[in-house]
């Protein structure tokens, strides 16, 4: 009996023991690598090494600049670097590293340094450059680094460890940076502008520019503005963060409780509607959570739940988290998911939903075992989406987050992981390089302010014990960029809105669940996302949640052992190296098989780019669809690096032969191959069709093209091929026209013909639309012989017509098919060659007409300059009853106002010809019959701005007579909303008018025909107090603006005084109409040489014509540069014309702040 009992007791002993054993095998398998104290501390001190490695680096080459760029090893300027886009907009020239990295220092121990952070601050940072800007950007890392500053300053400073001296001066830079964010949420909504001018505010550009924002953007205010509003007793600041969350919550899918990604700021529309927790929505989702834990106020609570179950329900997919469609949230909106996600396992721990986090956080850490940092994005099945990776923060953030929850030294372990690859594989001189590819491990000249303000923040943290922080990090909650705000805010309450929401009380006691399983089974576990109700409001502990500590995390990590590895094995070592992009020809056969292999297809869009497209499951091999992948990342990458100027810097087509002499020439896209027109003398010959016209076979007609430039359409067959055919026919060039109804440059963007690779083709080409060839092909039916010239920038007429006679406007670009026996009626042509005298008009019949059209294509301007005081002069335009759409009510014999059929705005107008023969009107005369048949047949004088209208009017009709661009951005917008309100007066309503008479108010015609145009003659003969009894009509701020335009052309330049200057030369005297007359002498223009400019006895090689402060000066100087003579007036300006005058130059000076009425 005692032998049995003995026996039975042995085996329960074995079985305690092999129990005992189990349960020490499962720990060591996950802390055998575990750290000791000793490591721990060794790791600590690594992370503070290379924190110093990084901010030395920033305050040694970078200090002032708002970043640094660690290869160049200078500082980041706003505007004096290639633009980098919207990534840009959170750099404002305000010491952007050193403010986001105030908090950090004292986190770290840093205490002296911290010290001297802010004494630089408050001497340096300023916030009125004038920059547009991020106000998601600008909120978290500015406005939440002098706060975290503000906050750890006033610590240090109570209890008498540093700073004994700070008096608030953060806390005051931070209500600035505040005051300069609140006009951004001027809107219905109560949703802010995306972006803000810090100098500015909403000015024009970003008020008609950016009418969207992220949801991100627009809910990640609060935390900060709460707590401005709270240490300045100003709750302005809070009202409005909390009417944004307030909007957007009530925008959130009534059904799914799921948020999309972009929203309209104006009306609440969804712009984009795609779901998930990554980037774009992200940070809303932590400022819903953090708001409840910062400001008490149990709303925000309730709305998060009710977004984190959704969340659950339809995002979450076991550890991967992927978007969807927030309308319909079964249905996955993309394959891939983005590093920013990688903050969601943290949060979870806020909440308390322990067992998504661990798991979503191992699968992260496995896509970092394989790549050795997180990719931007990664696709569900583990392989690279997009390659960067800027060092960013949210995975350590989430990693600090488990490991305090848990104690699991597996998370020291993953840290440590993260330090090294840190340090061998980011490390440079200079601080730490973002990773370019994480698959090559190339470098890129960026280190943004968060790696100093988050990133090493986060590693400290996780390996510094309790006992060694400054601060205990347990009283504060982090900001989204890691800043400290103080939990004892919650009790500040500046809010109009009550702090207390009684009815998340409801159910109270369901929150208080009861765990049913006492066993160590995972599966049985509950999720929070179970829970159908939705209105439960803790954040449970885990420790008392879950029984069985950190085995529990190790037993879910053990399940998903392996598990990328599994979806996606590694790539086998390849045989032969793969394609990339820079290797790329779009023509080349063999590397379109290999893109197909790679699952990449081609598509040519309707204006002759190419677009990729990368479909992973349709490539030959896993492999393959990495190398896809790669490749559709490196062509990103090239794309960026290559200027737009270089893909498509035009080429032209002139037409060179009578009656034309180059005054008409077309955009033409460039070739990739042949005969480089860039480098190269321009190629002039004589017009042909190819025949067969696509060219793709041997042509039919060779001697018809020998030795000219070739006429044929795109289609059926590579550039390549056609312009090989036309080779061997004896073409000196060939023109490609599009096949495309329609197709024009004037809203189509020119590309360039790719080749194949090959060096075999020595004759230029270039591409116009159809639209463009149509007119090419008018011209040809006209004169078989008519030649053209293929270059790359058009010449002078002068170059082609060395006689000047009148040349006729080029031929119209129909929309119809390509008929060469078909020729329309001629209109103004596309392009003018440039002209430095009045050029002359197009002959049609006794008439002249001169034509301008603005670059926007949006307006065009028609001077008919009648021979015949009967004739229709309007008759060619009605002519063709197809070339107008509408027309409004005029008389036909002096003003018609057109929309043509492509949205265009055509203002025709007739002026008779001087009674003498032969002669043409002047630009003035042409100005004043102009105004006045605007007052006499149109509502013009009842328009409000008419001082304005009438100095654009004056632009275009400069541009239109003399052949010569002088219309600026500010005259063609007035010139196309004049189109939009100009209406003719009807016979009835003119009679009403007339009544009126002076009862209006109105410009007179007296007042208009002040407002001519000057001769800079005039100019020179008021400002020397010589007026003629013409010129003492004049206005001398319309002279005074005249002498601004015209001196573009001079080698003008207006200085940061606000002071303009212009010089000529004097070979151009003559041509500028500045042969002077000299006081002493009194000479008449005859007595003066015609080649040089004579003052006095001394000859004047220059003159120099100052404004400023309503005082005209002229100073003439000698070929040696002395001054002769200076001359000084005082400019007689009305104060409308001061006025009119500053409020058109006021983005064109550099001093726009100061009092406009003195820049004249």
């Amino acid at each position: 009996m005692t032998r049995l009992v003995r026996r039975n007791m042995d085996r329960q002993h074995t079985i305690m023991f092999l129990m005992f054993m189990a349960v020490v095998i499962i720990l060591l398998d996950d802390s055998t690598l575990a750290l000791s104290s000793t490591e721990k501390n060794s790791v600590k001190l690594k992370v503070l090494e290379m924190f110093d490695h990084a901010y030395g680096s920033y305050m040694n080459h970078a200090y002032p600049g708002d970043e640094l760029m660690p290869l160049s090893c200078k500082g980041r300027y706003r505007g004096t670097q290639p633009s980098r886009g919207d990534i840009d907009d959170s750099l404002g020239n305000f010491t952007l590293t050193l403010i986001d990295s105030l908090d950090t220092l004292a986190v770290l121990g840093k205490i002296e340094e911290f010290e001297q952070a802010v004494r630089l601050v408050i001497q340096d940072s300023r916030f009125d450059a004038d920059v547009v800007v991020s106000v998601f950007e600008t909120n978290i890392r500015v406005l939440g680094g002098l706060l975290g500053g503000h906050v750890v300053a006033s610590y240090l400073m109570k209890k008498g460890k540093a700073l004994l001296w700070y008096n608030s001066e953060l806390l005051e830079m931070a209500k600035e940076v505040g005051d300069r964010l609140l006009p951004a949420f001027n809107t219905t909504t109560g949703i802010p502008y995306p972006r803000v001018n810090l100098l500015r505010g909403m000015e024009g550009n970003i008020l008609s520019q950016h009418k969207d924002t992220c949801t991100a953007c627009a809910g990640t205010m609060l935390l900060e503005f709460a707590a401005l509003s709270r240490l300045t007793g100003e709750r302005i600041y809070e009202d409005k963060a909390r009417k944004a969350m307030d909007y957007l919550w009530k925008q959130r899918h009534r059904t799914s409780d799921l948020m999309g990604l972009v929203i309209n700021i104006h009306n609440g529309d969804w712009i984009r509607r795609e779901s998930g927790v990554g980037a774009g929505i992200d940070s809303y989702y932590e400022y819903v959570l953090k708001s409840y834990i910062l400001l008490g106020d149990e709303t925000y609570l309730d709305r998060f739940n009710k977004h984190y179950s959704a969340v659950m329900r339809y995002v979450s997919q076991g550890p991967l988290l992927v978007d969807v469609h927030m309308h319909k949230p079964m249905a996955a909106s993309r394959n891939f998911m983005d590093a920013l996600l990688a903050f969601w396992p943290g949060l979870q721990v806020l909440k308390g939903d322990i067992r998504p986090a661990i798991e979503t956080h191992e699968m992260l850490y496995q896509v970092i075992q394989r790549h050795n940092f997180l990719p931007e994005a990664f696709t569900t099945d583990f392989r690279v989406h997009w390659s960067h990776h800027p060092l960013r923060p949210e995975f350590v953030e989430s990693t600090y987050f488990l490991y305090k929850a848990t104690g699991d030294p597996h998370y020291l372990e993953v840290g440590k992981q993260v330090v090294e690859n840190l340090d061998k594989m980011a490390r440079v001189p200079c601080g730490f390089a973002a990773i370019k590819d994480v698959t090559t491990l190339r470098h890129e000249d960026q280190m943004d302010s968060y790696v100093l303000a988050e990133t090493f923040k986060y590693l400290y943290l996780l390996f510094a014990e309790k006992e060694e922080m400054t601060l205990d990090i347990d009283d504060y909650i982090f900001t989204t960029e890691a800043h400290l705000l103080p939990l004892t805010l919650s009790v500040q309450n500046t809010s109009s809105i009550p702090k207390i929401n009684p009815e998340a009380y409801r159910n109270l006691e369901k929150t208080f669940r009861t765990e049913q399983t006492t066993e160590l089974d995972p599966t049985q576990v509950p999720s929070e996302a179970d829970d159908e109700d939705d209105e439960y409001n803790t954040c449970p502990n885990f420790q008392v949640q879950i029984p069985g500590g950190i085995t529990y995390a190790h037993s879910l990590r053990s399940q998903m052992k392996n598990l990328v590895d599994r979806v996606s094995p590694r790539p086998r070592s390849r045989n032969q190296p793969r394609l990339h992009a820079s290797e790329f020809i779009a023509g080349n056969k063999a590397h379109l098989d290999v893109l197909h292999k790679m699952g990449i297809r081609i598509a040519t869009m309707s204006d002759g780019r190419i677009q990729l497209l990368h479909t992973a499951s349709e490539a030959a091999t896993p492999e393959d669809a990495e190398d896809g992948m790669k490749f559709m990342q490196e062509m990103i990458e090239l794309s960026k690096t290559q200027s737009p100027e270089a893909q498509h810097d035009p080429m032209f087509v002139q037409l060179v032969s009578a009656p034309y002499y180059g005054s008409v020439y077309y955009r033409a896209g460039p070739a990739q191959f042949g005969y480089d027109l860039k480098v190269s003398p321009p190629i002039q010959g004589q017009l042909a069709i190819a025949s067969p016209f696509k060219a793709c076979s041997p042509m039919v007609n060779p001697q018809a093209v020998q030795g000219k430039i070739v006429l044929l359409e795109r289609g059926d067959c590579m550039f390549v091929d056609k312009a090989r055919n036309l080779q061997k026919a004896g073409a000196v060039g060939g023109i490609v026209l599009d096949q495309n109804e329609g197709s024009t440059s004037e809203s189509q963007t020119l590309f360039a013909m790719s080749g194949d690779g090959q060096n075999d083709i020595t004759i230029p080409m270039v591409f116009l639309f159809r639209k463009e060839g149509n007119a090419i092909i008018s011209v040809l039916s006209q004169d078989n012989d008519q030649q053209v010239l293929l270059t790359k920038e058009a010449k002078s007429t002068d170059t082609f017509n060395p006689t000047p006679e009148k040349t006729p406007a080029g031929p119209q670009m129909t929309q119809g098919g390509i008929h060469p026996e078909k020729v329309p009626d001629q209109t103004p042509p596309p392009y003018t060659a440039p002209h430095h005298t009045p050029s002359q008009g197009a002959r049609v019949g006794l008439d002249e007409v001169y034509s301008y059209q603005s670059s926007s294509r949006k307006v065009r301007m028609e001077i008919k300059v009648s021979g015949e005081t009967d004739t229709d002069v309007f008759h060619n335009v009605e002519e063709d009853k197809t070339e107008t759409t509408e027309s409004v009510p005029a008389d036909k014999n002096v003003l018609q106002f057109d929309t043509l059929p492509d949205g265009s705005k055509q203002l025709s107008f007739k002026v008779d010809k001087n009674q003498q023969e032969d002669k043409t009107p002047q630009l003035n005369q042409i100005y004043v019959n102009l105004v006045q048949a605007l007052q006499e047949k149109t509502n013009f004088e009842k328009l409000s701005n008419q001082g304005d209208y009438l100095i654009a009017i004056a632009r275009f009709l400069e541009s239109a007579y003399f052949g010569m661009d002088r219309v600026d951005n500010k005259a063609q917008e007035l010139i196309e909303r004049l189109a939009v309100e100009l209406k003719f007066l009807t016979e009835k309503s003119t009679k009403s008018t007339e009544t009126q008479g002076k009862k209006n108010e109105h410009i007179d015609f007296e007042t208009a025909k002040q407002l001519h145009y000057a001769t800079v003659d005039e100019l020179y003969e008021t400002n020397s107090g010589k007026r003629t009894e013409d010129s003492s009509k004049h206005n001398p701020y319309i002279q005074t603006q005249t002498a601004k335009e015209s001196s573009k052309h001079f080698g003008a330049k207006v200085d940061d005084q606000g002071v303009l200057t212009f010089t000529v030369e004097q070979g151009e005297a003559n041509a500028a109409g500045l042969v002077q007359k000299s006081d002493s002498d009194n000479r008449d223009d005859s007595q003066h040489s015609r080649d040089k400019v004579t003052i006095g006895d001394e000859e004047a090689n220059t003159l120099e014509v100052i404004t400023k402060d309503g005082v005209v000066k002229v100073i003439e100087r000698n070929s040696q540069g002395e001054t002769i003579r200076t001359t000084e007036t005082k400019a007689d300006i009305p104060s409308d014309a001061q006025e009119s005058f500053t409020s058109q130059d006021v983005h064109e000076s550099a001093a726009a702040s100061r009092d406009h009425k003195d820049e004249l």
